[in-house]
């Protein structure tokens, strides 16, 4: 008598723990997701959403699927953000200074992140970006823009310089034709030190380039590479001018809608896919140089000469004007600077 009490106790208890399971997966909804982006195949960006996608299709028990669309098929980056709060586009992969161009608190004090010689290092930029602070903004712009930051990890390579020309100090920018992304920030650093800034769409760069509506460009040199601008650009520079952290955004009502257990998968995915971006660019950023350095003449520019021209009173007069991050902003970053320890 007590071994059949026993067994149906086990029964009872092994019964009670299935239906728990099947009753936490019944309760967590299916989403199919769009995960975009606006880099080729080859980009380190393009191959860590594919390695998202591949884990959260995985570990997700067919609760959540992720298609992902790269080079831009769903649009330029301002495409995107916006497909983002109209609901057309679930989630994109990018840095996180892009979150700056929406509009929102917590959003707009992104702008500080790419900061042209700000920062030391992407270590200390990625502790800045992981202090409570900057946490905070991020929970406050989830609520005003509904677009959440996932993740922002991964160091990037910095931003470097290529042209038609040999650009070797800060003179040289006098009257250069350079196309950069929709940032208030880099354009009027650029009319600062004398050029032109051209507001292009990525997806038109090449063509850009080739047809002389731009004489230069600002991309690390894994774009370079793989888009190929070695062909209608003949020299490169390395400026290291702005850094950045590779982000990945998801809608915050899909968020919201999400169990716990999903929403550690995307997190966990999230990391390994950031993880993996770093790590492509930290084995191979070398080897492109090599590559680069075989189709167009590397030029040693003077940086020292850009920082002088641009002066130290930039970004005080921008943080006063409130029109790139909002005033207050770069204490709060140069309050960290002062704290930082290696």
């Amino acid at each position: 008598m007590k071994k059949i009490t026993i067994v149906v106790l086990a029964i009872s208890l092994i019964t009670i723990f299935m239906f728990g399971i099947c009753s936490s997966l019944a309760a967590e909804k299916t989403f199919n997701l769009k995960l975009a982006g606006i880099k080729n195949d080859e980009d380190p960006n393009s191959k860590g959403m594919e390695l998202f996608a591949e884990i959260v299709n995985r570990e997700s028990n067919g609760t959540i699927t992720v298609k992902t669309y790269t080079n831009s098929v769903l649009g330029n980056l301002n495409d995107l953000l916006s497909g983002m709060i109209d609901g057309t586009v679930e989630m994109m992969s990018n840095t996180i200074s892009c979150y700056a161009w929406l509009s929102g608190a917590g959003a707009r004090e992104f702008g500080i992140v790419s900061a042209p010689f700000l920062w030391k290092d992407n270590k200390e930029l990625q502790a800045f970006l992981d202090s409570p602070g900057v946490q905070g903004w991020i929970e406050e712009a989830a609520a005003s823009t509904g677009v959440r930051v996932l993740i922002v990890n991964g160091e990037l390579v910095p931003r470097q310089l290529s042209a038609n020309r040999a650009i070797r100090n800060a003179d040289d920018f006098e009257g250069l034709k350079v196309r950069t992304a929709e940032s208030v920030l880099v354009m009027k650093l650029m009319e600062k030190l004398g050029a032109n800034p051209i507001v292009i769409p990525f997806a038109d760069l090449y063509m850009s380039l080739k047809t002389g509506v731009a004489d230069a460009q600002e991309n690390n040199f894994f774009t370079m590479k793989s888009m190929s601008f070695y062909e209608v650009q003949s020299h490169f520079m390395k400026t290291d001018y702005s850094r950045d952290v590779s982000a990945i955004f998801i809608s915050e009502q899909i968020w919201q809608q999400m169990s716990d257990n999903q929403k550690k998968i995307m997190k966990d995915a999230a990391k390994a896919a950031t993880d993996y971006e770093a790590e492509i660019i930290a084995d191979t950023v070398e080897e492109v140089m090599d590559f680069l350095s075989t189709k167009m003449t590397y030029v040693d520019i003077d940086v020292a000469s850009i920082q002088e021209k641009l002066g130290t009173d930039i970004y005080q007069e921008l943080d006063e004007l409130g029109t790139i991050w909002p005033t207050g902003t770069l204490d709060v970053a140069l309050e960290f600077k002062e704290s930082y320890k290696d």
